[in-house]
């Protein structure tokens, strides 16, 4: 399947790199004038967790770039692996420049479909969303955190042909499907869950370490509950009902401190956590990740939601 990824951002290159490796056919679309900068490829230092034993080593990705598109160019599955919020705008630039795609929206929502759906039918679109992370640090090198899975489905929760050619493309890199029943609602439980520690570990200068069990640590775990209590809160304002979701479990604890040891325990036990920490979105795109925290706490708002953690954390946040 001749497949396009809008730019060369962390989640869609290592996807891209995965996904050549296994000989699928794999292009990058990136702003004109912007090749240059990756005529010597993109160094990888790679945390590989696809297989039982996880494997470490460097790579190379030398990925095949184009700075333009057109109908004639052939494509029949476009990847936007972007930010939440220049989604829209993305799927609105290049809608007609690979009018035969279904377009895979590979990144967190919100807001709920509205944009797109203004924009596509969804005879066009479906939604997933990675399992693997990663950030460039700064000595350019991209550490990618490489899982075995991905969440997908379709918005009607169908099983259809375009689903499955996707999983068959993303099997042969070893990356299988985790089908959410329900993908919008698995991702605005996730965003919220992604704000509220976001949100603490910006306010607190950064995800403890795993082996920190100083008072400060746990302030942060237990700020982190709190937080995510709070994005629920608005969810729930918002007519969602959250505890259907599994992820959302230890929030439903009332004790924060042991609600904190339910969520962080299994989190400090991933062998990739301390990589995470170290090479951080928070650190190398802080604006990006401030976004999460302050798109729940602008709805909070606007729905008149009582938030006493987010809210006591936006002033240090926002500035």
């Amino acid at each position: 399947m001749k497949t396009l990824i809008i730019g060369l951002g962390n989640i869609g290159t290592i996807h891209g790199w995965a996904l050549s490796e296994a000989g699928c056919d794999i292009t990058h679309v990136v702003r004109p004038g912007s090749m240059v900068k990756y005529a010597g490829g993109i160094a990888m230092d790679v945390l590989d967790l696809r297989e039982e034993r996880e494997k470490h080593y460097t790579a190379t990705y030398m990925p095949r770039i184009v700075e333009q598109v057109g109908p004639k160019d052939g494509f029949e599955l476009v990847i936007v692996a972007t930010n939440h919020y220049q989604a829209a705008d993305v799927v609105s630039q290049y809608k007609s420049l690979v009018p035969d795609a279904d377009v895979l929206l590979f990144t967190g929502n919100w807001e709920g479909t509205g944009q797109i759906d203004a924009i596509l039918p969804r005879t066009r679109y479906l939604w997933g969303f990675s399992v693997s992370s990663g950030a460039r640090d700064s000595d350019g090198v991209l550490y990618a955190n490489l899982q075995k899975t991905f969440r997908v489905n379709e918005l009607d929760g169908r099983r259809t042909e375009r689903l499955d050619r996707i999983i068959t493309m993303f099997q042969a890199a070893g990356i299988s499907p985790d089908i959410k029943p329900d993908i919008i609602g698995w991702l605005w439980v996730h965003f919220a869950i992604d704000a509220g520690m976001i949100g603490a570990a910006i306010y607190s200068g950064g995800f403890p370490a795993a082996n920190d069990n100083s008072n400060e640590a746990w302030e942060t775990r237990i700020r982190t509950v709190r937080a995510v209590k709070d994005a629920f809160a608005v969810l729930k304002k918002r007519g969602f009902e959250v505890w259907s979701f599994e992820d959302a479990a230890p929030f439903r604890i009332a004790d924060d401190r042991t609600a904190a040891q339910t969520l962080w325990q299994p989190i400090m036990n991933w062998p990739h956590y301390e990589r995470s920490r170290k090479h951080s979105h928070i650190d190398t795109s802080p604006e990006e990740m401030k976004r999460f925290f302050l798109d729940v706490v602008a709805t909070g708002e606007q729905l008149g939601v009582p938030m006493p953690c987010l809210s006591a954390m936006k002033d240090r946040i926002s500035g």
